[in-house]
């Protein structure tokens, strides 16, 4: 499998889990959809993708820590 490919699995999986499953207002949702749709446009969306996807994955860990 393809390292790319992997980075485009988890984003979509950690944005559709940021999207449909906490509680943050629309602008946020709709900010880390943009950021996702705007890595597809870019040179360098790949490397947009992976601070996405670790920075979703950081915020989901906290989350996990705090309650």
């Amino acid at each position: 499998m393809p390292y790319g490919l992997i980075v485009l699995v988890v984003s979509f999986g950690l944005t559709g889990a940021y999207v449909f499953l906490t509680d943050v207002s629309r602008w946020l949702k709709a900010l880390v959809v943009g950021l996702l749709l705007v890595s597809f446009y870019w040179r360098y969306g790949l490397f947009l993708q992976l601070a996405l996807s670790l920075c979703l994955s950081l915020y989901f860990t906290y989350l996990k820590a705090r309650y």
